[in-house]
């Protein structure tokens, strides 16, 4: 048996956090590297990553992707960012949060 909507609002609203996807083109030499991954991983935020390490083809894709020579070179849903002072300048503008997951209303009311 349904049962009436509560007054003043909808039966149910879910919240979920979609989460953008994060590419990092790194080497394990380089500590700018190092200390991108550690925001990430300190947000719990996954990311793919790309060792470039003698990887010339690599190093070509993360050129003609961002226009970058130097690693970390990382990518927000397709979307060069630049390393790791533009990833560290975004998260203390407040930037940051805002591109790794949008917050989505959703639900209604069962008619």
């Amino acid at each position: 048996m349904a049962r009436d909507p509560p007054a003043g609002g909808p039966v149910s609203i879910t919240e979920e956090l979609i989460m953008a996807k994060v590419e990092m083109y790194a080497s394990m030499w380089c500590g700018f590297c190092h200390r991108a991954k550690a925001l990430l991983n300190a947000k719990e935020i996954a990311f793919i990553e790309y060792d470039v390490d003698g990887d010339a083809a690599g190093r070509q894709q993360m050129m003609a992707r961002g226009g970058g020579h130097t690693v970390p070179q990382i990518f927000i849903d397709g979307q060069a960012i630049g390393g790791c002072d533009e990833l560290y300048a975004l998260e203390s503008a407040g930037r940051l949060d805002p591109l790794l997951g949008q917050s989505v209303n959703g639900g209604g009311s069962d008619g």
